[in-house]
């Protein structure tokens, strides 16, 4: 798991060295607070909503338990 947090971590930090490759505001925020990005407009049983991703098309879910 910690494996996946170095590369998922390493790949936000490429994709925002190159123009025009960042990810949206909204996104990088869900992804800070370790949200998952849905494309329902609720979320599911363990997470709670906590804003949008992807320019608004998708709902930010927070995990309520854990770290």
């Amino acid at each position: 798991m910690k494996l996946f947090s170095c590369l998922m971590a390493l790949l936000l930090f490429l994709l925002q060295a190159v123009p025009g490759l960042g990810l949206p505001r909204d996104t990088l925020r869900c992804l800070e607070y370790h949200g998952y990005c849905f494309h329902l407009k609720s979320c599911p049983e363990p997470f709670a909503a906590f804003g949008t991703c992807y320019r608004r098309r998708r709902t930010c879910c927070v995990g309520l338990c854990g770290n």
